[in-house]
């Protein structure tokens, strides 16, 4: 579950591509609506931001992508929006849960991380793990890795995901993004001995995560 269009991909594209090519029911749920005006004044429509979601979600083998349209930087933390990933929660009866840290210095991401842990509650979801910040956020020390996945069968099709991304890509830096990604994917993976890796902090987990 990510606030915005690109954030799970960053985060964690290379273990959800991982998981759908294990042969797994892989969705992924967007809160926003995408589209917003960055500090430069650009404009980002909603429209692109989708259909570049669309695409990039094919791209790591999902199953479906779900947007449920809250406005991009506003994202509440209430009964409705919670309700609503009830039902979701409800209907698709997830194995692992994948969202935000709840130390991210951006406002949405910390808002879906309550989303999370509200619909996650008296044990409804059994694994349930908060992304790494990304690095050039400030907040970054309060993450502590504690889950690795080794993605080195998966960094090309999590690059090529982000790429498909044209609007952030371009925004990012181009090549100079798909480095620092890479770079950090390299990090995590030297931790563990693998390649690549990306990881997690364990909010949940029981020992069905292995079955």
């Amino acid at each position: 579950m990510g606030a915005h269009p690109d954030d799970m991909e960053l985060e964690a594209g290379g273990s959800l591509a991982k998981f759908a090519k294990k042969g797994y029911d892989v969705y992924l749920l967007i809160l926003t609506s995408g589209g917003y005006t960055d500090i430069n004044g650009k404009t980002y429509m909603d429209d692109q931001l989708k259909e570049e979601a669309v695409q990039a979600t094919k791209i790591l083998g999902i199953k479906d992508v779900i947007f449920l349209d809250y406005h991009t930087k506003d994202l509440p933390v209430n009964g409705d929006v919670i309700s609503r990933v009830d039902s979701l929660i409800n209907e698709l009866r997830p194995d692992i849960f994948i969202s935000h840290h709840p130390f991210d210095s951006h406002q949405d991401h910390k808002a879906a991380a309550e989303i999370m842990f509200a619909v996650s509650r008296q044990g409804r979801v059994k694994n349930v793990l908060s992304g790494s910040t990304l690095p050039y956020r400030p907040n970054v020390f309060a993450f502590r890795p504690q889950f690795f996945v080794d993605i080195t069968e998966t960094i090309d099709t999590k690059i090529n995901a982000i790429r498909a991304y044209k609007t952030q890509y371009q925004k990012f830096g181009g090549e100079i993004l798909v480095e620092h990604v890479e770079s950090m994917a390299r990090h995590y993976g030297w931790a563990m001995g693998y390649e690549y890796a990306e990881c997690f902090e364990v909010i949940r987990m029981d020992d069905s995560i292995w079955e």
